[in-house]
């Protein structure tokens, strides 16, 4: 069994693709074919299902991908101890992300990052917060960020940095910000309201912030659910109605003068983005170097 083997059955496992698996780590197909019959040859038992159209993990490739990366983290520690740190070691880093972290936290937490270490590269994959609970279960990403922590031991997660939930309005809205706050359980039963998609931390947000504040779902006037924050953020900005979204998100928005934001200056409408991973994930040197640079992002001059 060979390290470069252990490599790219990781790799194919991560992406399930053969030719993106073939991209990222510059091999021909038929040579990561050959890599893959030759450990498998080693192992005696099939790791991968392919077929012509999709490539996916047998049982015993589930089992045997957390060991491969388990092994090639403590690779990477051995050479990280031997040869001290070396800014231009090239690596990947796997993000499975919630909205909001995805289109507005990590692409200046990767910028940053890459000024110090240029030559690792990062996908992101955006999900719902549900999606990322359950991508998260096996081995494919290395990371998670969401703004609702989930509910399952088999997470190690971080606070990343503090955001508010803040009212969404059109511009022509007549009442003031003052008057919408000192009775904001009753406005908000009278206005059309747009509700994010089942599965958004932020859905889940919302309906946990009116369960305290006293108000039934069955009692909003729901205009429409919309998948995204750019959605409901253009519809507010038309005209359907009003909505609770991150303050972060709709920051460009108000930028830009296209509708109007209520901030509530309460705890209720507060939360926390959160940065996750696998409990059983054995973190290589280049992993841990991104937990602990993702940790202190927001302690410095970055905040939110």
């Amino acid at each position: 069994m060979e390290i470069r083997q252990l490599e790219t059955f990781v790799c194919v496992a991560r992406n399930l693709n053969f030719s993106r698996a073939a991209e990222e780590i510059n091999l021909s197909q038929p040579t990561i074919s050959t890599h893959i019959s030759a450990l498998e040859s080693y192992l005696g038992v099939q790791l991968l299902v392919r077929s012509t159209k999709e490539v996916s993990l047998t049982k015993a490739g589930e089992e045997f991908f957390n060991f491969a990366q388990r092994i090639l983290a403590v690779r990477d520690q051995a050479l990280c101890e031997l040869r001290g740190d070396d800014f231009n070691t090239p690596g990947n880093i796997n993000i499975l992300s919630s909205t909001i972290p995805a289109q507005h936290l990590l692409p200046e937490i990767v910028a940053s990052f890459r000024k110090q270490w240029p030559n690792v590269i990062f996908r992101v994959v955006q999900a719902d917060s549900r999606q990322v609970e359950q991508g998260m279960n096996g081995f494919r990403y290395d990371f998670g960020f969401v703004g609702t922590v989930p509910d399952s031991s088999r997470f190690i997660h971080y606070p990343v940095c503090d955001d508010e939930l803040v009212l969404i309005i059109p511009n022509d809205t007549i009442q003031s910000p003052e008057s919408i706050c000192a009775d904001f359980a009753d406005y908000i039963r009278d206005v059309p309201f747009i509700m994010r998609e089942s599965g958004s931390g932020t859905r889940a947000e919302i309906e946990n912030i009116f369960s305290k504040i006293g108000v039934e779902l069955r009692d909003l006037r729901i205009a429409s659910y919309l998948p995204g924050a750019h959605s409901i953020l253009m519809a507010v900005s038309k005209g359907m109605g009003v909505s609770l979204i991150s303050k972060v998100a709709a920051a460009l928005y108000v930028d830009a003068g296209l509708l109007k934001v209520v901030e509530m200056n309460s705890p209720v409408f507060r939360r926390q983005i959160h940065l996750l991973h696998n409990k059983e994930l054995c973190l290589s040197p280049m992993q841990q170097v991104f937990c602990d640079h993702v940790r202190n992002f927001y302690k410095n001059d970055n905040a939110v």
